[in-house]
């Protein structure tokens, strides 16, 4: 990926911090919850930039880089956990891995473009969008439905479920 990609992946995710803070949204645990569809790219810039690069984006998007820390402490924390509810289960397929991450990047992009688009937005791009979120939440139902018929773990199911669950809750709400 180019620097310019990483540059327009943390600027959409500086936007989106930058909205919840208007939002009055400061607490850690609500912004991580609100900001995990952004976690399959952060983890690209995370590991396809250099330090230098690195920082260059954080001088650059200041709300990037708190929401950069913010996950990067609530990860520690996690990894600091003497016993986790999901250390026992079977991990997904690498495939299965790359589906969910584009669902959560999706999500997001829905999200922010929800917001967007109420404010300014055509009829036309509005009835756009909600398209795509029909298109998704089928893909997440699909997704749902093909780890059941692997014979996916009930507690790995049930993870799948509340998290997309909530990212559908809300932009739901944004769709209204």
């Amino acid at each position: 990926m180019s620097m310019n990609e990483f540059r327009r992946m943390a600027a959409k995710m500086d936007q989106h911090m930058r909205q919840l803070s208007a939002q009055g949204v400061n607490d850690r645990q609500i912004i991580i919850d609100r900001m995990m569809g952004y976690v399959p790219e952060l983890h690209a810039i995370w590991t396809g930039t250099s330090d230098d690069q690195l920082l260059a984006l954080f001088n650059e998007f200041s709300e990037f880089y708190r929401f950069a820390r913010i996950m990067e402490e609530a990860s520690e924390a996690e990894r600091n956990k003497p016993s986790r509810s999901y250390d026992a289960m079977t991990p997904f397929s690498e495939q299965d891995k790359q589906l969910a991450a584009r669902l959560l990047t999706t999500a997001a992009t829905l999200e922010r473009r929800y917001q967007m688009f109420r404010k300014s937005g055509s009829q036309l791009q509005i009835k756009e969008m909600d398209e795509l979120y029909r298109q998704w939440l089928s893909d997440v139902d699909s997704f749902k439905s093909s780890l059941r018929a692997q014979g996916a773990q009930p507690t790995a199911l049930e993870y799948v479920n509340e998290g997309f669950s909530r990212l559908a809750e809300r932009i739901k709400k944004l769709a209204g």
